[in-house]
């Protein structure tokens, strides 16, 4: 199951970043899943896919939670397919093993802004 949510995820956010005009190459290579090329820059994303937000203990708020691999990739997009909205987050931000994402994060103002960001870095 694990593994179709993951893929589903890799091809929604090919999907998103190329209606942003970012050229996308899926890749089956260990820590990087996408290749995206921005004017003529070749940069790595990993993408990051949950199903729904949870809540890990009684009592918790429902988040969206990420494990994360340490790789080295450029980029980490996070991908909330109940809503088919992703953010993306530079890899030397991302530091910690399980990055956990609060569902009103995931909104269409915040997956524009963060994916001009990557957009400019490259």
């Amino acid at each position: 199951m694990s593994t179709k949510i993951g893929r589903a995820g890799e091809f929604l956010a090919a999907y998103i970043l190329e209606t942003f005009g970012v050229e996308v190459h899926h890749v089956s290579r260990d820590g990087a899943d996408l290749w995206c090329k921005v004017r003529g820059s070749l940069t790595t994303v990993q993408v990051k896919a949950a199903s729904y937000p949870r809540t890990e203990t009684k009592g918790r708020k429902l988040q969206y939670g990420f494990f994360v691999r340490p790789v080295e990739v450029d980029w980490y997009c996070f991908i909330a397919l109940d809503k088919r909205l992703l953010l993306m987050r530079p890899g030397a931000e991302v530091i910690t093993k399980t990055v956990r994402i609060d569902p009103a994060e995931f909104s269409e103002d915040n997956q524009r802004r963060t994916i001009e960001q990557f957009i400019e870095s490259c």
